[in-house]
């Protein structure tokens, strides 16, 4: 793991948190949040790397130190991190009391010990209790860094414990002067990144070939189901595409087709798909569309119960047809 920095979009708060630790002011639990693609894994990594480094230069890792060798070779005793042993699953209890016993131990290095937790809203109830008794008695010269797509998943108690600190998105300009130089010229970063809501790390992966053949694969099954084709045959075509993914374009789509119906082309935020939303707002409307968009936040929930894949697309696609009129 190199020593990291943070994107140009932190600086706000890469100043405020140096102006704390100046001040001899700095707590002892963060809590990062913001939404997906604006780099907060990156953010908590550049100020562990901070508080890690021996020799830091104009509040940045020096990268020469013995720390930030340690650092740049992937193992550094005095860094921890606490994530899911499996992608999706908790953070268990278990975890957390390993973590617990390290951290009383004195630093290997006679320095910070830093325990970086992602996704901290993946912390089961027994693991979560388990961190907070460790916050409410930390050890001197240790820093928590909880990141989190979702506060809100976390116990009261323990986002109390925490100072929060919302990443913010970038301006327009700033978000296309980054995104551009990783593009292609054939690409537009104003487009992928209006596209992503305003992330740039979450426009990159739009820009991935990947992601670029899921979304023309998407935008083939509607455009067929638009002039009626058969849901059941066409969400054989989608098993490729994870559901979360799947129902995380439909919405946003479905949203852009009433903000185009009711403010017009300008407003919207992934300007590729104005073909398809002008048809979606000629069948459905602006109440279906928000009717739609309704369902489909109830079927995220059931992502939760790992259903059939196929039942659950075939289900998905016959109620989008139903809801455009066709039988």
């Amino acid at each position: 793991m190199k020593p990291a920095l943070p994107l140009p979009w932190h600086a706000v708060i890469w100043q405020q948190w140096m102006q704390q630790i100046e001040d001899d002011r700095f707590p002892h639990a963060l809590l990062i949040t913001g939404l997906p693609g604006l780099g907060k894994r990156t953010l908590a990594r550049a100020l562990a790397h901070f508080m890690l480094c021996e020799q830091p230069n104009a509040h940045h890792p020096c990268g020469h130190c013995h720390a930030c060798q340690l650092l740049q070779s992937g193992f550094f005793p005095d860094l921890h991190l606490l994530e899911p042993e499996d992608e999706g699953k908790a953070i268990k209890v278990d975890q957390v009391r390993e973590m617990n016993s390290l951290v009383q131990k004195s630093s290997q290095q006679g320095g910070y010990k830093v325990v970086l937790i992602w996704p901290a809203e993946a912390l089961n109830i027994n693991a979560a209790n388990a961190l907070l008794k460790t916050l409410e008695e930390p050890e001197p010269r240790t820093l928590f860094l909880l990141v989190s797509d979702q506060p809100s998943g976390l116990p009261a108690t323990l986002r109390s414990r925490c100072q929060y600190s919302p990443v913010a998105p970038p301006s327009l300009a700033q978000g296309q002067a980054w995104l551009k130089p990783q593009l292609t010229e054939e690409q537009n970063p104003e487009v992928l990144l209006k596209a992503a809501g305003g992330r740039p790390l979450q426009a990159l992966k739009l820009a991935a070939g990947e992601a670029e053949q899921l979304r023309y694969l998407l935008l083939q099954v509607l455009e067929a189901l638009v002039r009626g084709a058969d849901p059941v045959e066409q969400a054989s075509k989608l098993k490729s595409i994870p559901l979360k993914h799947l129902l995380n374009y439909l919405q946003s789509w479905l949203a852009d087709s009433l903000r185009m119906g009711l403010a017009g082309d300008t407003a919207v935020q992934d300007s590729r798909q104005l073909p398809l939303y002008r048809q979606l707002f000629q069948l459905l409307g602006a109440r279906g569309l928000l009717q739609m968009e309704q369902k489909l936040q109830h079927t995220h929930q059931q992502l939760k119960a790992n259903p059939n894949i196929e039942l659950f697309l075939e289900s998905l696609l016959i109620t989008l047809t139903q809801e455009m009129g066709h039988e």
